[in-house]
């Protein structure tokens, strides 16, 4: 289905904002998206790929907002800052994202990985025997717990462990960058990766989340099309995945990483998000790189996952991840 000009429909959280700002006859001016990275693991199964979704419980005050979305976060400094790395470089995965600045490619890559391990288990990494991990150490949840608090860092973790980050074990699959609407915005680039041979899920959230393994198409009928049980870019993630028939298949597909800007439209009264194609901002100086990314301060204290929505694409929680776009 062409996304150029495709329009979807607003949930009812982002639909009482804009009517709260068109009665006041005026809308904020929209802050600069910040950069989050997300991650979408995927396995083989009988009836074809699955993923691992999670349903946010609670998000921003909100009871029983149950809506679907894959774990994302906002880049922290720690996630580049000493990263032992092997398999890529920064400017391969500047090339695969198709941006200039290798630093910010590297920390999307990294953070990817980061959200892997913090909300799933599941190390993207190799040991000192250039081995990618097989079987995380017991103590790994207490420091996922830490992780999650920003008591360590993910770079510190990979160091003091003696592993390095492999970024190729990710696929970047969907850059979306949030309406302009948005109280909080976000640029946030979707990888897709697979669980390392003899490692297994161990799901771990902060904010009363919950997670599982569905196939694409359940994800499509369980949300049923409703904004306020998929944010718009976890259902575009799940419908460019109904027709992939393996983990292989998605692992070689070559992807378009040009980002998707979503606009909030008014036509006779309904609201809509229409989605277009948009200049990569990251190119040619066009958007100055303020620090490495987010947060580049050192006292950032956020603590990485967010709650995403699609339309009102990723906000912060009080905890690490959720995802909404």
């Amino acid at each position: 289905m062409p996304l150029s000009g495709r329009t979807l429909p607003v949930s009812s959280e982002l639909r009482w904002l804009l009517d709260q700002w068109q009665s006041d006859g005026r809308f904020p001016v929209p802050e600069a998206p910040r950069p989050a990275s997300a991650i979408v693991l995927i396995r083989d199964s009988l009836e074809g790929v699955e993923t691992f979704i999670t349903r946010q419980l609670d998000a921003r005050g909100i009871e029983d907002r149950n809506r679907l979305a894959y774990p994302v976060s906002n880049l922290r400094p720690g996630d580049l800052r000493n990263l032992p790395l092997a398999g890529w470089s920064s400017a391969r995965c500047a090339r695969t994202l198709s941006i200039d600045n290798k630093s910010r490619a590297l920390h999307h890559f990294s953070a990817a990985a980061r959200i892997s391990f913090a909300a799933a288990g599941v190390l993207l990494a190799e040991d000192v025997d250039r081995d990618i991990v097989a079987t995380p150490q017991t103590d790994w949840r207490g420091t996922r717990a830490r992780l999650f608090s920003s008591e360590i860092s993910w770079s510190q973790i990979l160091r003091e462990r003696d592993l390095r980050l492999r970024p190729d074990l990710c696929k970047p699959w969907l850059r979306w960058i949030n309406t302009a609407t948005q109280l909080h915005r976000f640029d946030t680039t979707f990888f897709l990766a697979t669980v390392p041979f003899g490692q297994e899920i161990d799901f771990l959230s902060p904010n009363e989340t919950s997670g599982g393994w569905k196939r694409p198409q359940e994800i499509l009928a369980d949300s049923g099309g409703d904004p306020d049980r998929i944010s718009a870019s976890t259902r575009l993630i799940a419908e460019s995945l109904v027709e992939v028939p393996s983990v292989g298949a998605a692992m070689a597909q070559v992807r378009d990483l040009h980002p998707l800007r979503p606009e909030v439209t008014n036509d006779d009264g309904e609201w809509r998000v229409v989605i277009h194609p948009g200049r990569d901002l990251y190119r040619k100086g066009t958007l100055r790189d303020h620090a490495v990314a987010v947060g580049d301060d050192e006292n950032d204290q956020s603590p990485g996952f967010l709650s995403l929505s699609d339309d009102d694409d990723n906000a912060e929680t009080g905890e690490e991840e959720t995802e909404d776009s």
